[in-house]
């Protein structure tokens, strides 16, 4: 996954995939840039749109993270994928999902059954399926992230995101 960001966006690795519908791109925008949030890069088309935007913002020293709920407004919905949330101690991806400006699930890549939200179990049945999670759950290979992302993307129809 984090290969999405490094060919396309090589100096920016502390980066955050969004995907979006039910919502303009420029909603999507100005609400990022209202949470001083830099919008890198950008994609329409098809069902989901996507922005990639940097993780941190602007301001020095504000490593708080977005508040995507105020950025989902009612008929949105938002998949977001934090790729590095502590590079600094290396921990894996994180996932969540928001639909009408509430958090649905989420999930460290690290530890995908033990999703939080108001609906934890949301992807249970697909992460269980890919093996990711259940009593046949097969972790700790170096696709781990890959498999993931797989059935993330299939379980809400994501667009492909194989860049260059």
């Amino acid at each position: 996954m984090k290969h999405w960001i490094r060919r396309p966006l090589p100096h920016h690795e502390e980066t955050n995939v969004v995907f979006f519908r039910g919502m303009s791109l420029d909603a999507l925008v100005r609400g990022l840039l209202g949470t001083e949030r830099m919008p890198l890069a950008y994609g329409t088309g098809g069902e989901w749109g996507l922005v990639m935007h940097d993780m941190f913002s602007w301001e020095s020293g504000n490593y708080d993270l977005v508040r995507y709920e105020s950025l989902c407004p009612p008929g949105a919905e938002l998949v977001v994928l934090v790729t590095e949330p502590c590079i600094a101690k290396a921990h894996g991806p994180a996932f969540a999902y928001y639909r009408d400006g509430d958090l649905i699930t989420h999930f460290s890549f690290e530890s995908p059954s033990q999703p939080g939200g108001e609906e934890p179990g949301l992807l249970t049945p697909a992460l269980t399926a890919a093996r990711l999670t259940g009593p046949h759950a097969e972790l700790d290979g170096d696709d781990d992230e890959e498999r993931i992302m797989a059935a993330v993307a299939g379980f809400f129809s994501l667009p492909d995101l194989d860049m260059p």
